[in-house]
């Protein structure tokens, strides 16, 4: 069933529309979950605490993607609504290739001082070796990373959503393959982790180049260039929120993992891994609905179709509320089975993880309504408002979260931190719609 973005949107046609893209990110999580379960089980604890160390730091400069896919389908979406296709090509090509130089620069960097790094982060001198040994191998595949982050929205941009989907899996199922051969078979160990990551992505953007550099049923493909960095820097502007929605989840990582190290060691390190392979299936879903409404706000916006904006705003809001529910009651519902699953075989690291993905799951009510508000306000390019809902939610109340409550409540109840920051983002939201929503398409909007 073919969806066009001038369609009147319903309850079916959102899911339908973001279907692809879940699956698309429902495939990249689950993979790294696997990932995760690979290094812990044939492992141990400090391969996969030092795992978890490096990872969030590689999403960290990996997040822009986030930006540049869903600042650039905003504005992209508009060429197309209002029917400058030559322009949306050019504007493509530039997207693309900014992301190369980002990554070439960043893996030079990351490559040279990855030791100073990783002490900043926390890292004790037994895990300093294994995330040396896993992140120089990981920070090379910056580029290629960047490419699959940024087309999960581009490609939906393209409506060929389910071409992302479709590579996702591949990407995925080499991941998984090169996971067992590596760490299993020919036991390259934490190198072979990082190694598997790195060749799998390699696959996707390879496959993702060769179809948009030639002319194509999107109608999107590379051509000539110039290099306007005014409209960049607004591309990038307004799709800030979105990378901070993505950073901010490994920043936080990032902090939790250098407050868990001094309050609870690596066995808390190890905690925080599990909820956040687990977080990222349950949130995975929320950014896909909200690519869908960038994409379509964006459209939607360029062709003066305010009443459709307004209605489907509201039913995101309905259906964010709703999934939020239930993956609140299934997270933390199966919370020991996944403690098990990852860490079964430690008891103590074990009821670490088993009490953290309790505590962690309620941010997942919240979480899509705010995802969701904010890519609203980046479909309007209005990125002010946006940045705001998502610094706010994302980064700024989850920090000092993390710092407070252990000195109010003591150390294990650091977990409650995000779960208390969705409820300051759904505050910051409600009020920016209730202002915001009747001005659209007046003098005043």
């Amino acid at each position: 069933m073919k969806i066009e973005l001038s369609e009147h949107f319903t309850y079916k046609k959102i899911l339908l529309y973001s279907l692809p893209n879940i699956g698309t990110m429902l495939a990249i999580t689950s993979f790294q979950m696997a990932d995760g379960f690979f290094v812990s089980n044939w492992l141990g604890v400090s391969s996969f605490a030092a795992v978890n160390l490096v990872f969030p730091l590689l999403m960290m400069l990996v997040a822009p993607g986030f930006m540049i896919g869903e600042g650039g389908s905003a504005f992209i979406s508009k060429l197309k609504g209002e029917g400058n296709i030559e322009k949306a090509r050019q504007y493509f090509t530039l997207l693309v290739a900014v992301i190369f130089i980002w990554g070439a620069f960043f893996s030079t960097l990351m490559y040279i001082f990855l030791p100073e790094i990783v002490r900043l982060l926390g890292a004790s001198e037994e895990l300093v070796p294994y995330c040396l040994r896993y992140g120089r191998i990981l920070f090379l595949f910056i580029a290629p990373l960047l490419i699959t982050t940024s087309f999960q929205s581009l490609w939906v941009m393209a409506e060929k959503s389910e071409t992302g989907f479709y590579l996702s899996v591949v990407q995925g199922v080499t991941h998984v393959i090169l996971d067992w051969l590596f760490i299993v078979v020919l036991e390259y160990e934490i190198e072979g982790a990082a190694t598997a990551t790195g060749l799998a992505t390699i696959v996707n953007t390879l496959i993702t180049l060769w179809y948009f550099s030639r002319p194509n049923a999107s109608g999107l493909h590379f051509v000539r260039f110039h290099f306007d960095l005014y409209r960049l820097a607004k591309i990038c502007y307004n799709g800030i929120s979105e990378m901070v929605d993505a950073v901010s989840v490994n920043i936080l990582e990032l902090v939790y993992n250098l407050q868990l190290m001094l309050l609870l060691g690596q066995l808390g390190v190890a905690a925080i891994g599990v909820h956040s392979y687990v977080g990222e299936v349950f949130l995975s879903v929320f950014f896909a609905i909200n690519t869908t409404t960038v994409t379509v706000v964006g459209y939607k916006y360029g062709a003066g179709d305010f009443d459709g904006i307004r209605d489907l705003m509201k039913k995101n809001i309905v259906l964010t509320l709703g999934l939020g529910f239930v993956m609140t009651v299934v997270g933390v519902s199966l919370a020991d089975d996944i403690a098990t699953l990852y860490l079964g075989y430690d008891a103590e690291a074990h009821a670490f993880a088993t009490r953290a993905l309790r505590i962690c799951a309620l941010e997942f009510f919240l979480y899509g309504f705010c995802l969701v508000t904010s890519g609203f306000f980046t479909g309007l390019d209005r990125g002010t408002i946006s940045a705001v809902i998502a610094v706010c939610q994302s980064l700024i109340a989850p920090i000092v979260f993390i710092y407070l409550f252990p000195v109010l409540f003591g150390a294990d109840n650091i977990w409650y931190a995000a779960p208390a920051a969705t409820v300051v983002g759904a505050i910051l939201g409600t009020a920016f719609l209730v202002k915001k929503m009747p001005l659209l398409g007046t003098e005043e909007d």
